[in-house]
C-alpha cells in the first residue's frame, strides 16, 4: 500500500514538474516572439488598454481581461486581425506567444 502510494505521488510530481518546464520553455519562446515581432505595438513602458478605435492595448492589458485564457489568444492569432501584420504564425508560435502573454498578467 505504501508503495503505491509513493508511485502515485512521484508520478504526480513528475508530471507537474514535466508541465513547468514545457511552460517555462514556452513563456521564454514566446517572450522571444513578442520582442522580435510585437514589442514596437504591445509592449510599451506604461501602455495600458487600447484607448479609442485606432489604440493598441498592451500585453499586460490582454493578459488582465476578464476570462482571458491561452486558447481565446491563440483563437485571436489565428483569425489573422485585420489591423495587425500577419506575421505568419506557427501553431506552436501562436501557443508560446500566448503562454506568456498570460504570463504578465498580475
Amino acid at each position: 500500500m505504501r508503495a503505491a502510494i509513493f508511485i502515485a505521488a512521484w508520478m504526480s510530481t513528475t508530471v507537474l514538474l514535466a508541465t513547468a518546464g514545457a511552460s517555462a520553455a514556452g513563456n521564454e519562446k514566446g517572450r522571444a516572439l513578442a520582442e522580435t515581432l510585437c514589442a514596437r505595438c504591445h509592449m510599451n513602458e506604461g501602455q495600458g488598454e487600447k484607448q479609442g478605435p485606432a489604440g493598441v492595448p498592451s500585453f499586460r492589458a490582454i493578459a488582465g481581461r476578464p476570462e482571458q485564457s491561452i486558447r481565446g489568444i491563440v483563437a485571436w492569432l489565428r483569425s489573422v486581425p485585420p489591423m495587425m501584420p500577419d506575421h505568419r504564425l506557427a501553431q506552436d508560435e501562436m501557443h508560446d506567444l500566448a503562454e506568456f502573454i498570460l504570463s504578465l498578467r498580475r
